[in-house]
């Protein structure tokens, strides 16, 4: 009976290893800092890189980068490009998309993007970034940043850690030919589509900015009804920003669980000191596209789940019952030898 007790729990020991895996992460303190040597263009009071340049502009931007640890550290610079991030916020990456709104990519303008400083213990050295503007003309503002992070090599335990941190610094550049207003910005719905984000079945609506400004303040509301003009889904947000020439997806959840196939219509609203923009969309959603999201949602992997402990569980009552089975077994052979040998 012991050892049947010690397979039971060797059993359940197994099962709580699956459900209940162990997480472990890093975090980073500050390792340096980084101050930029503002140049004689420098067109406002910022404290980072806002420039008024000409169409002839070819100038060297410089960065001071302090190493404030006691150890040696690498640090890995690279000029990025402005983009709308899906939260609402301007953030910025290598790849150059301002293109396909009708900009320009900050990072066709740096010469050398991207670049690498050995730091010793608490020493300082100066980065310099090539500004060239091959002659080029624009109108409104261009938006990019300089990304600094630390490189580093993991040790064995970080190399298994499922969480991650490092230690980044973002200084951030706006060019300019003229001081002159901005223009208004100009949004266009692209298209609506329904996908999951997040576990959750939405409508993805992709809304571009193609004019060379960037705001924010923006209001978002959203209204998703279905053919029996009920609301059955939707998206409310405030302070929203947009980046120049870029594009922004709005996800629009749904309130039902499971997505159900059928007509869908939505009306997006947005709203600033800019303007104001409504977009109404429809979109149709067949059975099969249903099907495919509702797979992949929360919704649909807690019935998995569900299944997938009671097959467990039942291998588990069948793995005791046959336990059992075998003991009762040995014991009735044990109790007939017994008989046989009186």
């Amino acid at each position: 009976m012991k050892k049947f007790l010690q397979n039971v729990a060797w059993v359940f020991f197994l099962i709580s290893l699956v459900y209940f895996p162990v997480t472990r992460g890093y975090a980073e303190t500050t390792k340096f800092n980084v101050t930029p040597e503002l140049p004689q263009n420098q067109a406002s009071d910022a404290t980072y890189f806002d420039l008024l340049v000409k169409k002839e502009t070819l100038q060297e931007l410089t960065i001071v980068l302090h190493n404030t640890s006691s150890e040696e550290i690498t640090i890995a610079a690279d000029a990025q490009n402005s983009f709308t991030a899906s939260t609402g916020i301007i953030s910025y990456q290598k790849k150059q998309t301002a293109e396909k709104y009708a900009g320009k990519s900050f990072t066709g303008f740096i010469t050398k993007p991207h670049q690498e400083v050995q730091l010793q213990p608490n020493e300082q050295k100066k980065l310099t970034f090539t500004l060239d503007l091959k002659d080029t003309t624009f109108t409104g503002e261009i938006l990019g940043a300089f990304l600094f992070e630390e490189i580093r090599q993991a040790t064995p335990s970080e190399t298994k850690a499922t969480l991650q941190s490092r230690y980044q610094l973002e200084l951030g550049v706006r060019l300019r030919q003229s001081l002159n207003e901005l223009p208004k910005p100009e949004l266009a719905l692209i298209k609506t589509k329904a996908v999951e984000k997040n576990g959750l079945p939405t409508l993805m609506s992709s809304i571009s900015n193609d004019r060379p400004v960037a705001f924010g303040n923006i209001s978002v509301v959203t209204t998703i009804r279905n053919q029996e003009n009920e609301v059955v889904g939707g998206f409310k947000a405030e302070n929203f920003q947009f980046a120049p020439n870029s594009q922004l997806d709005l996800y629009s959840e749904f309130e039902q669980e499971e997505l159900v196939a059928g007509t869908y219509k939505i009306r997006i609203e947005l709203s600033s000191k800019k303007g104001t923009w409504v977009f109404d969309d429809t979109v149709k959603i067949d059975p099969q596209s249903a099907k495919a999201i509702n797979r992949t949602t929360i919704y649909a992997a807690a019935i998995g789940q569900k299944y997938t402990l009671l097959y467990l569980l039942i291998a588990v009552i069948i793995v005791l019952v046959a336990i059992i089975f075998i003991l009762l077994i040995k014991r009735r052979k044990k109790s007939e030898e017994s008989e046989e040998s009186e």
